[in-house]
């Protein structure tokens, strides 16, 4: 029998409520290091996923101006998620992740109450147990993915991560070499317009000249200091080659708690992106 989703859900789930903040729900990915949470409502049913992909979109997006404590999660989440039941089989699962374009669905029972969350960690989880030796990873890696050098600066990486299926970007040296990879939580956990005075020596970063006011005909500038892409990478990569198992790779996701493992070749260059999503891909195709 093809493996159930009650197998590899996850349980019990981190919840928010729709009036909870952002500010609120930002923190708590944070301090837990997940990158989803259920919206429930009084009777435990769930009405709404917030995820980072959320976040990022309230923190550079078109309210990028409003504090975080001033949004309420009703306001930004995702409404009315998908949702599935703990006796389907994972391969189900992928194929709805697929089909809706999402990374988890609440798992509910009978009565639609929430009984734990299945995601893209879980089924690469259940791809790595079940799976050996079934795909090398030159059959199913990405050969086109999403490329920085150290110096862009943040807002590039953004622009980036908004034509990436899986949200990931691979920071290198001119040569291909790979330096580190940028993940949206690592935007979105980091303190990304901080005040010159807070930020001294830093002479790398771009500064940026914001219009704080305009009144009475005086115009007050504030300078910030836009961080880049070497300062929220991630350098201490996980890295596979073309040759090694599939099975190999969804592995390290799992131990690692990483959402990617770029491919390199002999000479440390970056070949290829083997992702969560990729692997999600070859379960719903199995």
């Amino acid at each position: 029998m093809a493996p159930r989703i009650r197998s590899y859900m996850t349980s019990p789930v981190y919840v928010v409520k729709p009036f909870d903040t952002l500010a609120h729900a930002r923190n708590l990915m944070l301090k837990k290091g997940i990158n989803r949470l259920v919206v429930v409502n009084e009777a435990e049913r769930p009405i709404g996923v917030l995820t980072t992909t959320d976040l990022l979109e309230a923190m550079y997006g078109t309210s990028y101006y409003v504090p975080l404590d001033q949004i309420r999660i009703s306001d930004v989440m995702t409404k009315d998620p998908i949702t599935i039941k703990a006796d389907k089989s994972v391969k189900a699962a992928a194929k709805l992740m697929l089909r809706h374009r999402i990374g988890g669905l609440p798992v509910v029972d009978d009565e639609g109450k929430l009984i734990g969350i299945i995601t893209r960690h879980d089924l690469v989880r259940a791809f790595s147990e079940r799976y050996t030796g079934k795909f090398r990873v030159d059959s199913a890696m990405r050969r086109d993915f999403a490329k920085a050098l150290s110096t862009h600066s943040i807002y590039y990486v953004v622009k980036l991560m908004d034509s990436d299926p899986a949200k990931k970007v691979l920071v290198v040296e001119p040569d291909g070499k790979l330096l580190g990879v940028i993940a949206k939580r690592d935007v979105v956990m980091a303190q990304i317009l901080r005040p010159l005075v807070e930020a001294r020596g830093k002479d790398r970063f771009i500064r940026r000249k914001v219009v704080d006011e305009v009144k009475d005909k005086v115009i007050r500038v504030r300078t910030y200091l836009v961080p880049l892409a070497e300062d929220i990478m991630s350098s201490d990569v996980v890295t596979v080659s073309s040759e090694d198992d599939m099975a190999k790779s969804a592995n390290l996701m799992v131990s690692e708690r990483i959402g990617c493992t770029p491919v390199v070749d002999n000479e440390y260059r970056a070949i290829g992106l083997v992702t969560k999503l990729d692997i999600v891909g070859l379960l719903a195709r199995l």
